[in-house]
């Protein structure tokens, strides 16, 4: 019976845990750690100053810049080194190699690190074009899914009707500088849904009537064939 009961949490712990999204990296006196991470495009990368220095941690990659510390200087936080127990996040939804970034005051000490994304096998792909719109128009997906959205033409975003969320060739309030207006560019990102309820969307160019919805469900968990309720 124990070795039941402890195979079921395992086998539980490893379902919920294969969408976990957020990565946390602790900043220290002149050291992240762990230093460099891999993430999935979608997922978010927490850091947390321990330190009892001023830190801060600002990109060197002119496709990916953010500086944050308390809060992202791109979504109106400051993002000047500040001393302990800061915590800031930065979301990426697009894949890249490496994005190095660096502690702006301690990267003569060696004070910098890297975050590489990989391209996700999505759990739902949807086009936007200028002829059908999105494509499809209504989804069901379960809680935590990752959605690639691709822009196959036409100067479109999308943007959730109740404004949780706005994007294009990247997301407004992931701590990244972008554009998240509606671009003509063949832009794509990857989004992770991690809240039951449904979420409508829109693209904002005037005369575009292009809307669509997505249903998050909490799907039910089995195994050996049974539901299973933690």
């Amino acid at each position: 019976m124990t070795n039941f009961l402890t195979f079921l949490l395992l086998s539980t712990f490893l379902i919920l845990s294969v969408h976990a999204e957020t990565h946390h990296v602790n900043v220290a006196d002149n050291v992240f750690i762990p230093q460099n991470i891999n993430i999935q495009a979608g997922d978010t990368v927490r850091w947390k100053n321990l330190g009892l220095m001023n830190h801060n941690v600002a990109s060197s990659d002119i496709d990916f810049i953010f500086r944050c510390a308390m809060g992202c200087d791109d979504t109106g936080g400051d993002g000047n080194p500040a001393g302990p127990e800061w915590v800031s996040e930065v979301t990426f939804h697009q894949p890249s190699n490496t994005i190095p970034y660096i502690c702006e005051p301690h990267v003569g000490f060696g004070m910098a690190g890297s975050v590489s994304i990989s391209t996700p096998e999505p759990d739902q792909i949807i086009i936007v074009d200028m002829d059908n719109g999105f494509s499809p128009q209504v989804v069901d997906v379960g809680l935590g899914s990752r959605i690639q959205f691709i822009n196959q033409g036409g100067e479109h975003n999308i943007r959730a009707d109740d404004d949780r969320f706005q994007c294009s060739e990247s997301c407004r309030d992931d701590g990244i500088q972008g554009n998240y207006s509606p671009s003509g560019f063949l832009w794509s990102l990857y989004m992770i849904f991690d809240e039951v309820g449904t979420v409508n969307y829109h693209c904002q160019t005037p005369g575009h009537n292009e809307t669509a919805t997505i249903h998050v469900i909490d799907y039910p968990i089995f195994i050996n064939g049974f539901e299973f309720n933690p």
